[in-house]
């Protein structure tokens, strides 16, 4: 059992008109359950009415000041809660209002009971390992992945790498991927990477479209250091974490990753579980009982 939750700041995904009966919901019952409701001021905008509900505008500060991030979105939404708290104590909740929702811990019908239990202190919080990438004397962390992409459609990137000092291979592809666990399920996945469960402390390293029929992707221990080189005689390739462009590398340039020294923090309801959503959301099986 957790600490009871009261200071509730509030993150919705683009569809404002999809969450805003939910945010209607939340706020009548705010007295009730004894709620203070927060809202980031660039999502207060998104939400004309939030003031009028009771949600209070807050800055950055106020944010990382709150009990719990309540997110109606999807998997990116929550992400970016998960990437914005880096460094806080304050957990990340998520209800789904996505396609997938693999990171979300409530359903889109029905959360309201769910959240319920939650605050009275019927919860965990699960700490997911993180990646940080070394780009040009510049340090940037990721919740999913990091990934150098190629950038010209038609031509094809060679890449280098090398784990804990020793030079494993160069690999004509289309990228390469270094995926956290809970990154394992999100672009590694739709590479043939493996399932990691959220708190195994590795890091996984896959590519993208590699021109071999010899590679499988590799588990690797979170104190390694994985050193990723453009060696490719014309093509640059992007340095991308969680889906944000974060610089290039051009013929000879190099990277840096390694597991992140912060941890991103997942509230879930006490009975859920990683594996449970693999069941009922990757493989669809929540209509098979």
């Amino acid at each position: 059992m957790g600490e009871p939750l009261r200071r509730i700041a509030v993150l919705t995904h683009y569809l404002t008109g999809a969450t805003a009966a939910a945010l209607a919901e939340l706020a009548a019952a705010a007295d009730r359950l004894g709620l203070e409701l927060l809202m980031p001021a660039e999502e207060a905008a998104k939400h004309p009415a939030a003031a009028g509900l009771g949600y209070r505008s807050v800055d950055e500060a106020g944010l990382r000041s709150a009990d719990l991030c309540l997110v109606f979105g999807g998997d990116g939404t929550i992400l970016r809660s998960l990437s914005r708290l880096l460094g806080t104590d304050v957990p990340t909740l998520g209800v789904n209002y996505g396609n997938v929702g693999f990171l979300a811990s409530l359903p889109r019908e029905g959360w309201e009971a769910g959240l319920e239990k939650i605050l009275t202190g019927d919860y965990r919080v699960v700490e997911l390992l993180t990646v940080d990438v070394l780009l040009g004397g510049e340090h940037y962390s990721a919740v999913n992945d990091v990934i150098l992409s190629r950038v010209a459609p038609r031509h094809v990137l060679q890449l280098e790498y090398e784990v804990a000092g020793v030079t494993v291979g160069s690999m004509f592809c289309d990228g390469l991927i270094i995926a956290s666990p809970t990154g394992s399920t999100a672009y590694n996945l739709s590479c043939n990477g493996p399932i990691v469960e959220w708190n195994a402390g590795v890091l996984v390293l896959n590519f993208i479209a590699p021109h071999s029929l010899g590679f499988r992707p590799v588990i690797l221990r979170p104190d390694h250091v994985i050193t990723a080189r453009n060696v490719s005689p014309l093509q640059e390739c992007e340095v991308v974490a969680d889906g944000d462009v974060v610089g290039r590398l051009c013929c000879g340039d190099e990277v840096r990753v390694t597991a992140g020294h912060q941890v991103a923090r997942l509230l879930m309801q006490s009975e859920g579980s990683f594996y449970q959503n693999v069941e009922e959301k990757l493989f669809d099986r929540r209509d098979a009982r």
